[in-house]
């Protein structure tokens, strides 16, 4: 029951919004460094780590906006569970 109390809280439109953001952020991070492996040799030491920057900050960009999700949904989870006992 508590599951699917939790899938639905995790599908509603803004928290999507949110899941679908992330996982695009974290796609792109993953294309960058990925990016890297097969050009290492080819780009200049600037580029690296300008990449592996950009790489990094989206990589805590990620952490931010899931840390929001289930911050947003376990609230959500709480607040329903304390309103339904009163």
């Amino acid at each position: 029951m508590d599951r699917e109390e939790l899938k639905k809280l995790y599908n509603t439109p803004a928290n999507l919004r949110l899941k679908h953001i992330a996982l695009c952020v974290i796609g792109v991070a993953i294309a960058i460094l990925i990016s890297l492996i097969f050009l290492a040799d080819k780009v200049s030491w600037q580029l690296w780590y300008f990449m592996r920057g950009c790489a990094g900050v989206l990589a805590i960009i990620f952490a931010i906006i899931v840390s929001i999700l289930v911050y947003r949904v376990n609230r959500a989870y709480i607040t329903g569970k304390w309103r339904n006992k009163k």
